[in-house]
């Protein structure tokens, strides 16, 4: 009887590690498919803009901290508001769709066009200089996230994207790296 008590447990194991795999297998696909959708938009930009010079990994961590791994769980307005990340009205004249919260989210048409205002926020807003003189000196990824730590809600925002570089965009986007243990879900917390 003990061996088939083991079978059985073994294959209760198999099947959970299969769930989780699939699971982390159709968040990479989303992550991979938007990394896609920033690379096209990056061709609209001149090489040496500074909208090009954004890495593309910066832009996708953002993203996929803002939207628990592109599925905007409990986060209803940012989908329909195909808002990636997080952003605000900045500017009178931009559509917004109001939270239960009474937030104002931006509005746009499309992924793209998302990505295109996040572009223009870091190209534009006073707040992310840090960002830009980052980017200006070549450093790291990893040292952008410290200047967007000012307008984030999370006061570990800048060790969270780090998490979230690390474990979801950097193994998808550097397949030969040794893999990182993926975040969970309730790691991946949504900002409404």
């Amino acid at each position: 009887m003990t061996p088939i008590l083991e079978l059985i447990k073994h294959l209760g194991l198999g099947i959970v590690s299969l769930i989780i795999c699939f699971n982390v297998m159709a968040d990479n696909i989303l992550i991979e498919d938007f990394i896609n959708q920033i690379n096209e938009v990056k061709q609209e930009y001149k090489k040496d803009s500074l909208e090009y010079k954004i890495p593309t990994s910066f832009i996708a961590t953002i993203a996929t901290a803002e939207t628990g791994n592109m599925e905007f769980e409990n986060a209803p307005t940012a989908k329909a508001a195909n808002n990636y990340f997080g952003l605000h009205p900045y500017k009178k004249d931009q559509e917004y769709l109001g939270t239960e919260g009474g937030a104002k989210l931006r509005k746009f048409n499309d992924s793209k066009e998302s990505i295109r205002a996040f572009l223009d926020l870091i190209k534009t807003q006073d707040q992310y200089e840090g960002v830009r003189e980052s980017i200006e000196n070549n450093e790291p990824v990893s040292n952008y996230f410290k200047s967007m730590d000012k307008y984030a809600e999370r006061e570990d925002y800048t060790d969270f994207l780090n998490q979230v570089y690390t474990s979801r965009i950097d193994p998808i986007l550097n397949p030969l790296l040794p893999q990182k243990k993926p975040m969970l879900k309730k790691q991946m917390e949504v900002f409404n």
